[in-house]
């Protein structure tokens, strides 16, 4: 076994003291549980990349979704505010999967960014139930996640450093490269991870911003992930074998992604500060 990789644990993350300006910091990878030779190959690709922001570019915010009417009305306002505050040139891309069938944010994600690509320089893939208290929506150089505290009915939360999700920009070009995201995750979890997973293999170092501070807004009970337990689903179990199996190297992202997306588009409507697709998937 790698020395790097005593007992298949990171036991530090190389760049993990690295900071852009003391507010930017790399995500972490030290607590994933990866086989000797998938360790060698990150770290391998863990090199330092200079986090800059551009400014005059495109974005494409992109929101996963279905059933969350209230949440959308509640996000808009606050989100388009700090956006124009920023003068950020963007548009508001919400992707609606057609009820009957298990939610798919990964592939929900993959339609947003395929069908907005042409008139995209970087996209943020945005959930819908986090409202921006705090948040730098410029252009970054390399995947940044924009979340890091979280006010939540419990009280203020901070994200973990390996934490990839909430609100995460990453340049057009990065996104393809990786492969968008897998296609196969069904109902909540894991699929975030696969797409951090997909990013670093491309070559990319994520970061997150250490200020970055949202509002959460409360899941119906119908759409919270369910954690270990002996009810847990089928579709969750197999969410996690599958991240599992990627992490020990006994799958391949690249036969599964945003190239191998199918989808039929079902209506397309514009709003006052967002268009709208729904589609079945």
């Amino acid at each position: 076994m790698s020395a790097w990789w005593p007992s298949k644990r990171l036991r530090a993350d190389p760049l993990a003291q690295l900071r852009i300006d003391a507010r930017y910091a790399p995500v972490s990878i030290a607590n994933w549980k990866l086989t000797p030779w998938v360790a060698r190959d990150l770290l391998r690709r863990r090199v330092e990349r200079p986090l800059t922001f551009a400014a005059d570019r495109r974005l494409t915010l992109v929101i996963p979704y279905r059933d969350r009417a209230e949440h959308l009305t509640q996000l808009l306002p606050e989100l388009t505010r700090t956006l124009q505050e920023q003068s950020v040139r963007y548009r508001i891309l919400v992707v609606e999967q057609e009820a009957g069938s298990l939610f798919n944010r990964g592939k929900l994600i993959n339609v947003g960014m395929r069908h907005a690509a042409e008139h995209s320089d970087y996209f943020c893939i945005h959930d819908v139930d986090a409202v921006p208290i705090v948040a730098n929506y410029r252009c970054p150089s390399q995947p940044l996640r924009l979340v890091n505290a979280i006010h939540t009915e419990k009280g203020l939360e901070r994200r973990t450093d390996y934490y990839f999700s909430g609100a995460v920009s990453v340049l057009k070009e990065q996104a393809f490269a990786a492969g968008g995201f897998s296609n196969e995750y069904w109902g909540w979890g894991k699929e975030d991870d696969d797409f951090f997973f997909r990013l670093l293999l491309a070559d990319t170092l994520c970061y997150y911003d250490t200020r970055g501070e949202f509002r959460d807004l409360p899941n119906p009970k119908s759409q919270q992930v369910v954690r270990k337990s002996p009810a847990t689903p089928p579709h969750v179990k197999e969410n996690r074998k599958r991240r599992s199996r990627l992490l020990r190297g006994l799958m391949r992202p690249d036969e599964d992604g945003i190239h191998t997306l199918k989808y039929e588009l079902l209506a397309q409507a514009q709003h006052e500060h967002y268009e709208l697709i729904r589609v079945r998937i």
